[in-house]
């Protein structure tokens, strides 16, 4: 070969290395698809260059093979990590540092912000053709086209990660704004009743219900109910229990065992044994000064009279953990003159710096102390105690209050 020959060569190779970047790199602006870009990719490496095999590794929740040809099935399955390890730039496969790898001779490792992406591992079928391997021959523009489809794969990858995060956030921004609107806005501030109520999701929303309907003039219900699990399945299994319970209040509400009953039925109907609910739900009747109430597997509402504090606790077990309930008792509690407290399990099971948990001591301080204010009153006063407990520290689970002054 003369030497024009070989300058001719090397000015067709440089002009085929332009064009193969600058054709990858227009696919890669011109948003392609991740498919596209790999087979244009492995067209070049196949085709063009004459790599007769080929795996190319990527990492994204793990390593895995993303392309390969020329391989056998079982190395495109091979742990990746100690190669990774190994290699931390193009090198030869095989020397006396590192594994024998059949068929493949070179490996290529990719890094983008110090992290490894990609590994590329490359050979030749025919080994014993008199001839300079593909792979040796253009060992350092595969190593740039390597560099370039993997980042290219990588922020790609991120880029609908984050918009995949985007969505669901918006999607919790919604479900959080639907679940506001569940909760009560307006409680109850008179001669017979007053209340004040504290909601706090774990996270933008939660499984945790407080309710306050009125039936008459002197009929109230007072529900507070926790769904087993946090996040959306919890929230949205509160949402829909929320909408069959006042469904149901119209018609059955004079009797709480019947209401529960079936209540129980749909929760096992709509959760198919995944959650339970948790439940306190009562009657107050302020023209007689009486509470009915059953308490389903719920952490027991507090009530101060002046006899001093009396746990609700008659029920049942909680909804949702058998098909049937296999008792359910009414209870019945004086309530003229008295304060309810009712809560979740988030306020009491939060624990401090040393583990310690929350209780209900605080609570039954904050109601001897400040019943006589108000609810409002004992809930700022229990919200205050609670965070210097928590001193900082992530809310454990979802937190609801609700505090109840009858006449």
């Amino acid at each position: 070969m003369t030497r024009l020959d070989r300058i001719t060569e090397r000015l067709n190779l440089k002009e085929f290395q332009l064009r193969a970047l600058l054709e990858l790199t227009k696919a890669i602006n011109g948003n392609q698809q991740r498919q596209e870009l790999i087979d244009l990719y492995v067209s070049i490496m196949r085709d063009d260059l004459g790599i007769t095999r080929l795996m190319l590794f990527e990492h994204a929740a793990d390593w895995g093979c993303a392309h390969a040809y020329g391989a056998d099935e079982a190395q495109t399955h091979m742990d990746v990590r100690p190669l990774i390890e190994l290699y931390k730039d193009i090198q030869f496969i095989g020397s006396s540092e590192g594994p024998v790898i059949g068929g493949f001779d070179i490996a290529v490792p990719v890094y983008h912000q110090e992290r490894p992406i990609a590994l590329l591992l490359i050979g030749d079928i025919d080994e014993e053709e008199r001839r300079v391997s593909p792979a040796v021959k253009h060992m350092n523009f595969i190593q740039t086209l390597t560099n370039l489809i993997a980042v290219a794969l990588e922020n790609k990858r991120l880029g609908e990660l984050a918009l995949l995060q985007e969505r669901d956030k918006r999607e919790l921004e919604l479900a959080a704004e639907m679940q506001h609107m569940l909760i009560p806005r307006e409680l109850p501030d008179d001669g017979a009743v007053r209340a004040a109520a504290w909601y706090k999701p774990h996270r933008q929303v939660g499984g945790d219900y407080y309710d306050l309907v009125r039936f008459s003039d002197h009929e109230l219900l007072v529900c507070v109910a926790d769904v087993s699990g946090k996040g959306m399945a919890a929230a949205l299994l509160a949402s829909n229990f929320q909408a069959t319970l006042r469904a149901m209040l119209t018609r059955d509400h004079e009797r709480l065992d019947v209401m529960v009953q079936e209540l129980n039925r749909l929760v096992n109907e709509r959760a198919r044994g995944e959650r339970f609910i948790t439940l306190f739900i009562g009657v107050a009747d302020t023209r007689k000064g009486v509470l009915r109430y059953v308490n389903a597997g719920h952490n027991a509402p507090i009530l101060l009279r002046q006899g001093g504090l009396q746990e609700l606790t008659d029920g049942s077990i909680a909804l949702g953990m058998l098909d049937q309930l296999p008792f359910v008792r009414t209870g019945e509690a004086a309530i003229g003159g008295g304060t309810l407290l009712c809560y979740t399990d988030g306020l009491v099971e939060q624990e401090d710096a040393y583990g310690a948990a929350f209780g209900t001591a605080p609570l039954e301080r904050a109601l001897d102390q400040f019943a006589g204010a108000g609810p409002g009153a004992v809930n700022d006063a229990l919200i205050a105690t609670f965070e210097a407990h928590r001193s900082g520290l992530p809310y454990l689970d979802d937190i609801a209050l609700l505090t109840c002054r009858f006449a």
